[in-house]
C-alpha cells in the first residue's frame, strides 16, 4: 500500500477547500499545483464519496461538504484506490502459483499483517491534522503514535 499521487493531489484538493470556501477547478489546479486534467478526474471521486460538492454552471466550483476532523488518511486512500494492496497475493482475486503447488504461503499471512498493521496506523492520521501540519510543517502524527 503507497500514497498514489492521486491519493496526493486528492489530499492537496481538500487541503485548498479546507477552508470551506467555494473554489473551482482551475484555482485549486493553481494554487495545488494539480494538472488540471487530474484535479477534474480526483474531484469527482471526491464527490461521489462525499467529501465535496461540485457546482456547475458559470458561477461552479467545488466546496467541501465533509468535515475534515471526520476523515482520515486510510479514508481517502480507499477513496482514491479501493484495493491498494502492499502486495498482489493480498487481492482475493489474485492465483498464487507456491499456494497452489504447496497448499499454504508462509509469507501470506505475514504480508497480510503488515498490511492490517500499516492500515490501522494510515487510519490513526485525522486528515485535518495531515492537512495542518503540511501547512505548519509539524508532525502530524498523534503523540502517542509518534515514535
Amino acid at each position: 500500500m503507497i500514497i498514489t499521487r492521486e491519493t496526493d493531489y486528492a489530499i492537496r484538493i481538500l487541503r485548498s477547500l479546507a477552508d470551506w470556501e467555494q473554489k473551482n477547478i482551475r484555482e485549486i489546479s493553481d494554487e495545488q499545483l494539480i494538472p488540471r486534467q487530474f484535479a477534474y478526474k480526483i474531484s469527482k471521486k471526491l464527490e461521489q464519496a462525499g467529501y465535496i460538492e461540485i457546482i456547475r454552471g458559470a458561477q461552479g466550483g467545488c466546496r467541501l461538504v465533509k468535515d475534515l476532523h471526520e476523515l482520515n488518511l486510510m479514508d481517502v486512500i480507499t477513496v482514491m484506490d479501493r484495493d491498494n494492496m502492499i502486495i498482489s497475493c493480498l487481492d482475493g482475486n489474485f492465483e498464487c502459483l507456491y499456494r497452489r503447488r504447496h497448499g499454504s504461503c508462509p509469507t501470506h499471512d505475514a504480508y497480510a499483517a503488515i498490511q492490517d498493521k500499516l492500515a490501522e496506523n494510515l487510519a490513526a492520521i485525522p486528515l485535518h491534522t495531515l492537512i495542518s501540519a503540511s501547512a505548519a510543517k509539524t508532525d502530524p502524527l498523534p503523540a502517542e503514535k509518534a515514535e
